[in-house]
């Protein structure tokens, strides 16, 4: 993995949930997949590659252009956001996860959830690892206008925690959410499932997994 030597001082740690935090995106395919061949359409696993991390209502819409689905936007939604709560329980944190926020937790530093999806859904993910008393600030796609990669969320997320943009570290798996870090003018980590190389170059770093991040911030 590309990295480099020096350790990177966080004031304020801004993560993503999917995919970062919880290995969601399989839980993620099957529910969409299911939704459609209910609905007599296949969702293969290109689709879901190209939906991973923009959102709810990016999904649907290329349901609907690419499937050729009747979309409801609020109905489907919360079909799919009620699919996802039920299933919850077959979650699982990512490597590193727990560590990486009891660290910043014991150092007292900042922590914010930055996530396109919608608040029930999150808040039930987050109950589910018992994470919330750990984070400062948990901003939603459903309380922003735009989702990554515009740099809504990121931004909301730093004012809550009173912190400046440049002194937060995102930490993301997808492109489109270090883009919009990027966009917000914070210092990125990519922490991807594949395609590392993709991210060289557009992160400040990329990371094998959260253990490796950890090892490469510095709290004070």
């Amino acid at each position: 993995m590309y990295q480099l030597s020096k350790k990177v001082l966080a004031e304020a740690l801004i993560l993503d949930m999917d995919g970062l935090l919880v290995d969601s995106e399989p839980l993620w395919f099957d529910v969409e997949r299911d939704f459609a061949r209910a609905r007599g359409a296949d969702f293969t696993p290109e689709l879901g590659n190209l939906c991973a991390g923009r959102g709810m209502t990016h999904t649907l819409r290329l349901m609907e252009e690419q499937l050729g689905l009747p979309i409801d936007p609020f109905r489907d939604t919360q079909i799919i956001v009620d699919m996802v709560v039920e299933r919850v329980h077959t979650l699982r944190l990512k490597p590193g996860a727990r560590e990486l926020v009891d660290s910043a937790e014991s150092e007292h530093v900042p922590m914010a959830l930055a996530s396109s999806s919608a608040r029930r859904l999150v808040e039930a993910v987050l109950g589910r690892f018992e994470l919330r008393p750990f984070l400062r600030a948990v901003v939603c796609g459903d309380e922003v206008e735009r989702v990554k990669p515009a740099p809504d969320l990121f931004l909301l997320a730093s004012t809550v925690l009173g912190v400046l943009p440049s002194a937060c570290v995102v930490l993301e798996d997808s492109m489109v959410g270090v883009l919009a870090a990027r966009a917000a003018k914070m210092r990125v980590f990519a922490v991807p499932e594949r395609d590392a190389k993709a991210f060289e170059g557009v992160a400040d770093r990329v990371m094998a997994d959260l253990h490796e991040a950890l090892g490469s911030l510095r709290f004070s």
